[in-house]
């Protein structure tokens, strides 16, 4: 069995906190991915539940494709 489709039915061995907790995360999330941070190690509960959720996968992506989009700030 393809290793994605199991994973997305038998769920991941990490806690999975689910849409909402997902959603408060996902600025900081987006913010650590985009400056190169390991976002892997510092979210891994909020990666198991993108990976296994359509909706907060595609939310996510957005999210990120806008943030690229925009011009870098400017020093202060």
């Amino acid at each position: 069995m393809n290793e994605n489709i199991r994973s997305r039915l038998l769920g991941s061995g990490s806690d999975d906190p689910g849409c909402e907790a997902c959603f408060e995360m996902l600025d900081e999330y987006a913010e650590v991915l985009l400056q190169g941070g390991d976002a892997a190690k510092q979210f891994p509960e909020l990666i198991a539940h993108i990976e296994s959720c359509p909706a907060c996968r595609e939310d996510t992506e957005g999210l990120i494709a806008f943030l690229r989009s925009q011009p870098p700030d400017e020093p202060k």
